[in-house]
Parts: C-alpha cells; structure tokens; sequence
C-alpha cells in the first residue's frame, strides 16, 4: 500500500526532471553560437567574421538575443562593446554547453579504442570460445587494453531479446538470426565429422551413416538446432542414430567417448582440439547436410558504436583462419 500511495510523487518527480523538448524545440539554438561569438570578440563585426557571416546578419542575431533573454547583454563603449553582468554571468555555462555539443559530433571522429576503458559482452558458446577466444584476446590486448571484454553462453530463451536488451553487445551463433532488427555476417560453415574411440573396432575412417546407425551415440545438444541438422543427415540415408545420451558442452565428448563402443558427431572446428586426447580419433564426413554456417550477429542499436565496431572486426579476423 505504502508503495502505491506514494506512485503518484513519484512519477511527477520524475516528470519535473524531464527536460522541456518541446519548449527547447521553439528555441533557436543556433542564437548561442552567436552569442558565445559575440561575447568572445565583444564586437558584431569580429563576431560575423568568426561566425562566416555578415555584420547585418550577426547584429539582427544580437537583438533577438536580447529580446529573448531580456537583457541588453551587450552594450556600446568607445573601443569594444562592454558584456552586461548578465552576460558575464553566462559566458562560462555557454562555453561548457557548446563544448559538450562539440563533444557529441566529434566524439566518433576522436575516438580511439586504446582508450576504451567500459564493459562489453560476446554472446558465444563455449566450443566457439575454445577456437576464437585465444587469438582474440591476442589482439584485444593490442588494440584495446583497457576494455572489459567478457565472452558468455547466449542468455536464454534467446540472442535475439538479449542483444536488444543489451545483455550482450554481440553474438556468434551457429545460424544466422533472422530478425528485422538483427545484423550479421558469415565468418566460417561449420562442417560436422564423427569423433569416437581411437580403437573404435566398428569405425572406419570413412564411415557411413548406415554404419554409424546401430552404434550407440552421444548427442550434443544445444537449443536442439545441431540436433536437427544431424538428424536430418541420417533421415536422408534411411536410418536414424541410436542416442544413448545427451551433453550440452563438445569439450566433454573426448572423455566421454574414449575406451568406449561410443560416437558424437562434433564440429570440425574442434577436432584438433579435442584430438589432443590420446584416446580419440576424429572422422571427416563430407556432406553438405553436415554443415552449418556460423553468424556474427549484433543489433541495430549498437551498428555505429565504435566500440561494437572494433570488437566486430576483431571477431571477424579471430574466425578468418577457420573458413581457411
């Protein structure tokens, strides 16, 4: 009750902190740029010189100043025209609005990412991670040491609500989301092999999916879409696999499957890593029903923040050695 009773306060405190648009609106703002001249030179002629104006122009510009501020603001003297209080008074809150103005149109032509300094969030899977994070980080570490960067699973229930929301800044995916408000770019497809057991007696090193059908498999399964895609592969054979279980992370699969009559199919991507087990083989199938393509994806909101760009970029050259 308490917290309802006080709503209305609320909201009209949070009114009266709101800036006045649609007054501002009627205002000429280019007037303060003539004033902040005016003040400067102390002069209507020098001030149209500064302004690439003419003195006509500039002095017509000074009366309607003093009409909408009421004040004479600036008056006539032997040498230079004397700045009223008033106007003494405003010279400096003039000077830091119009350089914060500055500040707002140069601030992409100034920016330098060497000193990045805020906190930025890669949507990306941990398979994805193990391949593009280490030369990644390489070149963040040269191009922006002083940015937090942070790579995580892509929070559910999907990349699309978490890139508006700006959970995370951009996503690498297995498949390119299509959404009005979503961007992307191809980095590399994904093509997907077998990995089983270094003495698989029942393996070969080309196996067909009529093989491979009876033999007990290890799904990995994440938001089903791999699932699918494998899926499918065998349903075009003929067959359909014989899942014994379901894991979530590839970086499993090495321990999961070695000594064992088991198989998983895993990106290529990760053969060279995952092969770093003494007990694994991997097993390219090509197919084109085996691949997917993997997406950088971002949103509309962030297509020109600098920073997004720069990890953009990086991203894209991280990935550029997989498409080899």
């Amino acid at each position: 009750m308490e917290r309802g009773d006080n709503a209305p306060d609320a909201d009209n405190a949070q009114a009266s902190r709101r800036l006045p648009l649609a007054d501002l609106r009627k205002r000429d703002l280019n007037l303060l740029v003539v004033l902040a001249a005016l003040l400067e030179s102390q002069s209507v002629s020098d001030a149209a010189k500064r302004l690439d104006s003419t003195q006509p122009s500039t002095s017509r510009m000074l009366e309607r100043l003093r009409d909408e501020l009421g004040d004479p603001l600036l008056i006539k003297s032997a040498l230079k025209m004397l700045p009223t209080r008033r106007a003494q008074e405003l010279r400096p809150v003039l000077e830091t609005v119009l350089r914060q103005i500055e500040e707002i149109y140069n601030q992409a032509a100034r920016y330098d990412p060497a000193l990045e300094t805020g906190s930025y969030a890669i949507g990306i899977n941990d398979s994805l991670q193990a391949v593009i994070a280490p030369d990644f980080l390489l070149r963040l570490r040269d191009t922006a040491p002083r940015a937090r960067v942070r790579m995580q699973p892509v929070p559910m229930p999907s990349g699309v609500g978490a890139l508006a929301s700006g959970a995370i800044d951009v996503m690498v995916a297995f498949h390119p989301v299509a959404h009005e408000s979503l961007r992307s770019e191809p980095l590399f497809n994904a093509q997907f092999g077998l990995l089983c057991a270094a003495d698989h007696p029942d393996i070969g090193a080309r196996p067909t999916p009529q093989q491979l059908a009876p033999l007990p498999c290890l799904d990995i399964s994440q938001f089903g879409l791999v699932t699918r895609l494998i899926d499918r592969y065998f349903a075009d054979h003929g067959c359909q696999r014989a899942i014994v279980g379901t894991l979530t992370s590839y970086l499993a699969v090495a321990d999961a499957v070695a000594g064992t009559n088991l198989y998983a199919m895993v990106p290529g991507y990760l053969a060279p890593l995952l092969c770093r087990h003494p007990g694994v083989r991997f097993c390219p199938v090509e197919s084109p029903l085996l691949s997917m393509p993997v997406h950088l994806c971002w949103h509309n909101n962030v297509h020109t923040h600098p920073f997004v760009s720069v990890l953009r970029t990086l991203l894209t050259q991280s990935a550029a050695r997989l498409a080899a």
